[in-house]
């Protein structure tokens, strides 16, 4: 058995691991999602010479965030109720 073939099974063996763990699909999904969502709230598509814009976009953010978890938590008790 030469080193190609012992590095290509050994290649395999590593990408069955990996698909039955679900890491091969999952977890680079979760990373560039949590990246995109780390970039939406730090206002990186504000301008970033302008210092205010990006404060203004980042509390209007996190403002939007919090009302929309207080609207989420008021509209399961107005359905428990």
């Amino acid at each position: 058995m030469t080193k190609d073939e012992e590095r290509q099974r050994q290649a395999r063996r590593e990408l069955d691991r990996l698909g039955a763990e679900g890491g091969l699909f999952s977890t680079p999904t979760l990373k560039a999602r949590a990246r995109s969502l780390r970039g939406h709230f730090n206002a990186e598509d504000a301008d970033p010479s302008d210092r205010i814009e990006v404060w203004g976009t980042r509390i209007g953010r996190a403002l939007a965030l919090v009302a929309f978890f207080g609207l989420a938590v008021w509209l399961l008790f107005f359905l428990a109720r």
